[in-house]
């Protein structure tokens, strides 16, 4: 499948080329790396954290099947090795993804000069995922960005499957990469069956198109049933696991899409591959140039693909969650339509003449330059979470009770600096009919976990204590509220209560 009529040569890797990924990728470490040095660990990192650094594997084993976490255990097992041999610093834990979401980058490039496109048109689907805010996930100790990297080595292979469609060998390769890239994604993370379902829905296109089955190709296409399969057992226990959201509104849909695009790099980045793709337009319907057939059937493919992942694959989810009343939607199961945006911009920009192509290159890296100064040229210093809401308070003995993140974060960063801080098991959590902390409870099977206080255990010990509440958490604020709690506190975040014990 090529984007136009562009000789084999064109698809041919260049000095240029290694040129330009060398610099992306000197640019890429310095705004990722940056990141994830200096940002403090947040709720589901501090998860993994946990189970990682479980004594030993039967144990991280247990954990991942028991505790709060619920994804396949080869996640935590590769970062586990990687720890072991770096430490067990914030870069160490967020390695593999930083590297597979660089993987991502690379193989997007790969992948345009591979249907024959410009240097230019790989630059912009390169690039796309790092100015989009789906590149907080490159340095986030989970696993997204690997999953993203696998698919983008699956798109990939993929395309070299078409291109040596008549080298039986060479094309045997390339079916086997699929597979194995696949399998990965789903080894990684389950949800990499919805990115998976699109290039099944793609293969399906062609197939009724050309009337002919691939069954090499179908087959590379279904072997993650089989690692989803392997994985079944422990997906069962862990679905028993009550879900953290009770709501889904359709109004979270257009808000993930505010995420993705809402940074004003994103923006700039935008509208420079507007401009270019609108006067590159204007020009061709004044010149009257016509592409071929061929040529425009096969862009057409891409361009479904591309549609389907940006905007089928969000809003089939909000549908399919809709209509069998699950909350599971949240902008990280998603991830995989930034691939959809790059090819919907690569797309679009793949027939740049070469004077607007330098133009918009040099923009890129004029961009990608300067947001990458503004990030790196920061301190390199690890910023450990603000405490003002519960320091000097009227009381410093009495307890403060915290929710589970701000707990755990706190705990992690502070050790034994802040005594008075306690988690209570049950108390004041978000509404649900199952319990929510089920699988919270399971974290004391490690030693080097903080430990949570018994509801009945700290009521008959404590007849007055602090309540900091996030200002989100609109259940529980109601609830206080209607106690008539006096406030001790208001910060931009977190109000903090006390509660004494006629309100018990």
């Amino acid at each position: 499948m090529e984007f136009d009529t562009s000789p084999a040569a064109e698809r041919r890797l260049t000095r240029s080329d290694t040129f330009a990924v060398g610099l992306f990728t000197v640019l890429y470490i310095l705004q990722v790396a940056h990141a994830a040095v200096t940002r403090s660990f947040w709720l589901d990192e501090l998860f993994t954290f946990y189970i990682v650094t479980m004594p030993d594997w039967a144990g991280m084993m247990d954990l991942i099947q028991r505790g709060p976490d619920q994804n396949p255990p080869l996640f935590y097992a590769l970062t586990r090795l990687v720890v072991s041999v770096l430490g067990e610093s914030e870069g160490a834990f967020r390695l593999p993804a930083m590297v597979g979401y660089w993987v991502l980058c690379v193989t997007l490039h790969l992948w345009v000069r591979l249907l024959g496109g410009g240097q230019t048109a790989a630059l912009v689907a390169m690039t796309t995922p790092v100015f989009t805010n789906v590149v907080y996930y490159a340095s986030e100790a989970r696993p997204y960005g690997l999953m993203l990297g696998c698919f983008g080595a699956a798109l990939v292979s993929y395309t070299l499957g078409d291109i040596f469609a008549q080298q039986p060998d060479y094309s045997r390769r390339a079916w086997l990469g699929l597979g194995a890239s696949l399998s990965l994604a789903m080894a990684f993370h389950y949800l990499a069956l919805i990115p998976i379902g699109c290039l099944w829905l793609m293969e399906a296109c062609r197939t009724w198109r050309t009337r002919q089955w691939r069954w090499a190709v179908w087959a590379a296409l279904c072997v993650p049933l089989v690692v989803l399969a392997y994985n079944w057992p422990v997906f069962t226990e862990q679905s028993k696991l009550p879900y953290w959201k009770t709501e889904l509104h359709w109004f979270e849909l257009p808000d993930f899409y505010r995420w993705m695009l809402g940074d004003w790099v994103c923006l700039a980045f935008l509208v420079m591959v507007g401009m270019a793709v609108l006067w590159e337009w204007r020009q061709r319907r004044t010149a009257r140039e016509t592409v071929s057939p061929g040529s425009r059937r096969n862009a057409l493919e891409w361009l479904v693909l591309g549609l389907v992942l940006t905007f089928g694959l969000p809003a089939g989810w909000m549908g399919l969650m809709q209509v069998t009343g699950r909350t599971m939607f949240t902008p990280r199961y998603l991830l995989p339509a930034v691939a959809g945006l790059a090819i919907l911009l690569t797309f679009g920009v793949r027939h740049l003449a070469r004077c607007r192509a330098r133009t918009l290159a040099a923009g890129i890296w004029m961009l990608l330059t300067v947001s990458t100064l503004w990030v790196s040229l920061q301190p390199w210093q690890l910023a450990r979470p603000g405490i003002e809401e519960i320091v000097n308070l009227p009381n410093p003995t009495q307890p403060v009770v915290l929710n589970v993140p701000r707990f755990l974060t706190i705990k992690h960063y502070y050790r034994d600096q802040l005594p008075q801080v306690v988690h209570v098991l049950g108390m004041m959590t978000y509404r649900q009919p199952e319990d929510p902390e089920r699988g919270l409870r399971a974290l004391s099977r490690n030693p080097r976990a903080p430990r949570f206080e018994d509801r009945d255990s700290f009521l008959k010990t404590h007849s007055r204590f602090y309540y900091a509440c996030h200002k989100s958490n609109k259940e529980v604020i109601q609830d206080l509220e209607e106690l008539q709690l006096p406030v001790i506190r208001e910060t931009d975040e977190y109000i903090v209560y006390e509660v004494f014990e006629p309100h018990f």
